[in-house]
């Protein structure tokens, strides 16, 4: 049993499921060992390795399935199907390559939701061992952001990175105030968990933001005593993680700050402790519930609060799927939190099933955030990269991973079109001709990318397959006729700076 007397254990759905949760209906039990059997355990990585031969399989057909690139994603069949399944991979992780494109598609659309969402089936043996052989100092910022971008880059979970990324930019620290540069470790400390506890229950999850170190010592926990409450934990925690402006009262800012005292950093450590007799024992009345409180009243209290199904459910509708819900769009997901007991992986399953996730309204609807074009460029051209260059390009795009802003996260997680302006379009521009044709930038050097081996592989023999090759896995073959004809014509003029083509066709023939 852990330090707050409560099963920590993630989500699961159908194999693997908790006690008492069956083909994903909704209940409020949970197995509390912790632990997942041998026979589920080799199932998942059975399932895993069948995924690559299933895949292997579902390429050819596919790319057959391309047949008709001006399909909207509104119908059910053909290459809308696909669309749709790029729309997911998009949403609920960083894109895909086309191999991921191909099993996905395999699964149909319900069935892929389930994979990504049953991500503990998925071995990640392969991400860990290369992570671990970079031998990255990850007390030192810049490690730590080419550390989680690689695993955004090469995970076989992706649905897990992109809900801690969420995670990240609600219950937001920030490397510079964290305790020095000694100490730095304390965000990958917080990411660890926020990664381990993605779909957990609400409570679950804030009861451990509350005691983590990163936390404590950014929002001055830590510094919080019985006779003079520290009160900007308290705040931000109604405010920016639970209920939102409104809902609550000075009072209970006060009340909440008394609670929540006796948490501490075990001195220059990436530990934390709880000290009841540094915890305030007076009498409190915290939104209506009096008594001697202590910080697991105050996370019980807000999770149940009504205020609090609402403003999580938003926050994940917002990210996800398109911005300014109606309280419609958000009903099934409130439904499901309260019925569930809070359970994030359960709402998450709602939020991905919902006919407003696969809507014409929601598709290309959010701009991407430098993290997600970064990564997703690397993903979908399956390019490869030691991580060195990666944290200047998500910089100078406008987003500094481990560093948000301020205790409100990114605004561009709620307005997705704050992410661009004239500079950081432009740098997003660059970053795509360093990637494709080669350069140096401030940080690194870039090799031109090889198209040779993708027209090897998937036997490209034309110009007009090689734009459709390429249209039909980053645009989900939404690619018109005129603008079909202006990419091909492009890629047949001649290079005036050299006689030779710099790529061959199937055809024999090359072009620059």
């Amino acid at each position: 049993m852990d330090i707050h007397d409560q099963p920590t254990e993630p989500w699961k759905d159908n194999e693997g499921a908790p006690a008492g949760f069956v083909s994903g209906n909704v209940v409020t039990s949970a197995s509390k060992s912790g632990r997942i059997s041998r026979r589920a355990l080799f199932t998942g990585l059975a399932g895993a390795g069948a995924a690559v031969a299933v895949g292997g399989v579902a390429l050819a057909e596919w790319q057959q399935s391309q047949s008709n690139p001006n399909s909207i994603p509104g119908a059910q069949s053909g290459s809308v199907a696909n669309a749709q399944i790029g729309h997911l991979l998009r949403r609920a992780g960083f894109g895909g390559r086309i191999e991921d494109l191909a099993f996905y598609n395999s699964l149909g659309y319900e069935g892929a939701v389930d994979h990504l969402l049953n991500y503990q089936r998925i071995s990640d043996q392969t991400l860990e061992q290369r992570l671990s052989a970079a031998k990255l100092d990850l007390n030192k910022a810049p490690n730590q952001q080419r550390w989680w971008l690689l695993r955004m880059i090469d995970s076989q979970r992706p649905l897990q990175e992109k809900m801690t990324l969420f995670w990240h930019g609600m219950l937001t620290s920030n490397y510079q105030k964290v305790g020095g540069p000694k100490v730095y470790t304390r965000m990958i400390v917080q990411n660890n968990f926020l990664r381990a506890h993605a779909f957990d229950t609400f409570d679950n999850i804030l009861l451990g933001i509350t005691s983590d170190p990163a936390m404590l010592f950014y929002l001055d926990l830590t510094r919080s005593r019985k006779n003079a409450p520290n009160e900007n934990y308290a705040r931000e925690l109604m405010e920016l993680f639970t209920l939102g402006l409104g809902h609550y009262t000075q009072a209970d800012v006060s009340a909440a700050a008394a609670a929540l005292t006796g948490w501490h950093i075990k001195g220059g450590t990436l530990e934390a402790q709880y000290n009841p007799r540094d915890h305030s024992n007076k009498e409190i009345t915290f939104l209506g519930h009096t008594g001697n409180l202590n910080y697991k009243d105050v996370i019980q209290i807000l999770t149940n609060h009504p205020a609090a199904a609402a403003f999580l459910c938003r926050k994940l509708f917002t990210f996800f799927v398109y911005e300014n819900p109606s309280n419609e769009d958000l009903a099934p997901l409130i439904d499901t939190y309260n019925k569930s007991n809070h359970n994030v992986g359960a709402v998450m399953k709602t939020l991905l099933l919902s006919p407003q996730f696969r809507s014409d309204k929601a598709y290309r609807a959010r701009v991407k955030s430098p993290t997600e074009f970064v990564v997703g460029v690397y993903r979908a051209l399956d390019a490869k990269t030691d991580g060195k260059e990666l944290p200047a390009q998500t910089i100078i795009q406008g987003q500094t991973l481990f560093g948000p802003p301020n205790v409100a996260g990114w605004p561009g997680d709620k307005v997705s079109a704050t992410w661009l302006n004239g500079g950081t379009w432009l740098s997003r521009l660059n970053y795509l001709n360093l990637l494709i044709a080669g350069g140096r930038s401030r940080t690194s050097v870039y090799k031109p990318f090889d198209f040779q081996s993708n027209i090897d592989k998937y036997k490209i023999d034309t110009p007009e397959a090689f734009v459709t090759h390429f249209a039909n896995f980053l645009l989900d073959g939404a690619l018109d006729d005129q603008r079909k004809a202006q990419l091909v014509s492009y890629f047949t003029i001649a290079d005036p700076r050299s006689r030779q083509g710099h790529v061959t066709l199937v055809n024999g023939k090359s072009y620059p």
